[in-house]
Parts: structure tokens; C-alpha cells; sequence
């Protein structure tokens, strides 16, 4: 959660990937037995229809043979590619191989975008995205419409799933319609939770959402903690207090946990969204208060888990500025010298304070 803007590779120029083919725990073929799916992602070969029609689709639009060599090697020679329209030539030998009628059209049509873009709409261009979700090929067009012919360019294309988020920010109202992004291949920039480079999508890894489930469920169970809190903290006295106070429901640990990184990084998608340039510190005070008046114990014991990195970073600094604001409010300004002292708050105040610094963060962005 603490990377929000990876740069891209440059071999890729529309999306940063790189493919394993032996992936990662969070990605194995089974389910753990305490999952749900909303919580894990499966890997999905790129050597399937779809996947092969997503690798020809990259290679058409970004002019990139990366995924399609990857499927098979040499299919399209890296010398191919100083010989003008050596995309669309390779396209149109990959729809010669096309058995199912179903999907020649699909890709026949996806050909016929990138030809004679001025033939669609833009609710044609919506209309043939989402029936591409059903391909496991994510993609938004993207035109400048300062010509009728000029080519289409993709914001982005990803081999997964896009889900529409139904969690409600508590503080905000989200004028756009928000996806979770279910990657199939690993792409760079959704090594770690984040709010993406794209503008309706953010991930949320599983990793990191276990990680702070195992740790949680192992301090309710008063088990010795060395792995790192929220991505880098030790758990502390102060981590555990709240830890032990942050779930009703011992069942409902890891849905609480997953709100937690959503709500986080829908108020970052939101801030990136609306105001473009922003001061990171700022921006890490505002999904702070987001994540504390949401849950109280929880997000303190992120805000804990802050002021634990070590070294004076901008997530350090949003949880001293976010103390300061909260002892002003208080009238006790012991909570400065001793954060500790937060957590014994009443949580009914702390939850006032707490959109009142909120309130205050944003109003601070929109002079």
C-alpha cells in the first residue's frame, strides 16, 4: 500500500509486466481452506483461447510481441518489427488460426476498431469492452478525438478480472464507478496494493491482506508475532491492544481486514482522481483518517504501525501531523510526547475528531 505510482518498463509502453511461470503463493492453483474468493487470485495461462487472443490484441494495439512470444517463441521475430503495419499483418495471420466462429468475430471486430476508429462510438467502444470482460481481456479505449481516423490508443489491457467494488467509502461519495482488478498473468504494478495507474481500478494484494489476517488472528490468539504489520511495522504493545479490539466477529477478520485496504486506497484513488497533485504526506494523513474513522482500533493500529517504519518517511509524518490534530482537538497535549495514550481515548470522540481532521486535510487541497 505504500506504492501508489510504479513507473512503467520500458520495453512495455502501455502496461509494466513482467510474466513468471512459476508464480507466487498468493497465486497457486488452489484455494487455501479459510478463503473466499473475493480475497484470492488465480494464475490463468496465457496458452488458452482467450489468453492467446489477449497476447494478439497487446500485440495489435501496443505494437508489443511480448505475450505472443511468450505463447510461442519466434511466433513474431523481434525484426518484424522496423517493417511498417508488422501488427497488423501478424494479426491477420493469427485470425486465419481462429476455429471458433464466436470469437473471429470478436476478434475480426477488435481489427476493424483499430482500422476505422471513426466507425464507433463511444458507446459502441463501452459496449465492446465489456464484452471483452468476458474474454478475461480488461481494456479501455482511449481517443483524442481530434481526428476522425486516428487509431485508438488503450489506457490500459490487462489479461484478469474487473470487479465492481461495493464497499462504501465512509467520508466520501465517489462520483465514478470503481473495479477491483483480478490480474491472471503478474504485472509490475500490482506487486503491492495500490491505486494503479489507471483511473477506475485499484488492487488490493492478497498477500498483504493475509499477512495482516495471520497476524491479527495470532494476536487474538496470544501467539509471539515476528512477521511485519501493514508492510513493514514490528508488532507492537500498541498494535496488539487494538488488534484485540478491532473485530465483533472472529470470523469476519479478513473481510474487515480487506475493507481496511479498500477504503485505504479508494481515498488515494479518489485524491489522484480529483486533485492530481498533491503532497504525499497529505495524502497518506487523509486515507489515515479514512481507515480510523471506518474501523477506530484498526486504523490506530495502522496509524501504530506508521509511526513504527523507522525512519522519518511521509507515512510517519501523517500519523505524528494526524496526533497533533487529535490532541488539539482533545485539549490533551500529552498525546504528542505519548501516542500511546490515543488508543484510551473514547472511541465515540476519537470517531468526531477523526472526520474532523478528515474534513480539514481535504479542505486544505481545495484552496
Amino acid at each position: 500500500m505504500k506504492k501508489h505510482l510504479k513507473k512503467l518498463l520500458l520495453f512495455l509502453p502501455a502496461i509494466s509486466l513482467i510474466y513468471l511461470s512459476d508464480y507466487t503463493a498468493a497465486y497457486a492453483d488452489e484455494y487455501r481452506p479459510d478463503y473466499s474468493d473475493e480475497y484470492y487470485y488465480s494464475s490463468v495461462s496465457l496458452n488458452t483461447v482467450n489468453g492467446k487472443f489477449y497476447a494478439y490484441l497487446v500485440l495489435l494495439y501496443n505494437e508489443n510481441l511480448h505475450f505472443v512470444n511468450l505463447i510461442q517463441k519466434g511466433a513474431v521475430p523481434l525484426k518484424e518489427m522496423s517493417n511498417y503495419g508488422f501488427n497488423i499483418k501478424a494479426y491477420k495471420n493469427y485470425l486465419g488460426t481462429i476455429q471458433d466462429p464466436v470469437l473471429l468475430d470478436e476478434a475480426q471486430l477488435m481489427l476493424k476498431v483499430y482500422l476505422e476508429p471513426g466507425l464507433f462510438s463511444d458507446t459502441d467502444l463501452k459496449a465492446i469492452e465489456k464484452q471483452l470482460l468476458k474474454r478475461n481481456v480488461v481494456l479501455k479505449f482511449y481517443s483524442d478525438k481530434t481526428g476522425h481516423n486516428i487509431p485508438l490508443s488503450l489506457d490500459y489491457i490487462i489479461y484478469g478480472e474487473k470487479i465492481r467494488i461495493d464497499i462504501k467509502h465512509p467520508l466520501l461519495e465517489l462520483e465514478e464507478e470503481m473495479f477491483y482488478i483480478k490480474p491472471y498473468i503478474y504485472y509490475d504494478e500490482f506487486s503491492t496494493s495500490n491505486t494503479t495507474l489507471y483511473y477506475d481500478l485499484i488492487y488490493i494484494s492478497p498477500d498483504e491482506v493475509n499477512n495482516d489476517y495471520i497476524i491479527a488472528r495470532g494476536v487474538l490468539s496470544g501467539k509471539e508475532i515476528r512477521s511485519r504489520f501493514f508492510v513493514g511495522s514490528k508488532v507492537t504493545d500498541d498494535i496488539k491492544f487494538c488488534l484485540q479490539r478491532s473485530f465483533s466477529d472472529a470470523s469476519k477478520i479478513k473481510a474487515e481486514i480487506w475493507r481496511m485496504f479498500v477504503i485505504h486506497e479508494l481515498t488515494h484513488k479518489y485524491l489522484d482522481n480529483k486533485f492530481r497533485s498533491f503532497d504525499q504526506i497529505t495524502g497518506e494523513e487523509i486515507s489515515l483518517s479514512s481507515t480510523i474513522y471506518s474501523n477506530q482500533y484498526l486504523g490506530l493500529s495502522v496509524m501504530y504501525s506508521y509511526l513504527n517504519y523507522g525512519q522519518m518517511n511521509p507515512h510517519r509524518i501523517a500519523a505524528l501531523n494526524y496526533i497533533s490534530y487529535i490532541a488539539q482537538a482533545s485539549g490533551n497535549r500529552e498525546l504528542i510526547s505519548n501516542p500511546g495514550l490515543v488508543k484510551n481515548l473514547p472511541m465515540d470522540r476519537l470517531k468526531e475528531w477523526t472526520k474532523s481532521h478528515f474534513n480539514n486535510c481535504l479542505s486544505r487541497l481545495r484552496q
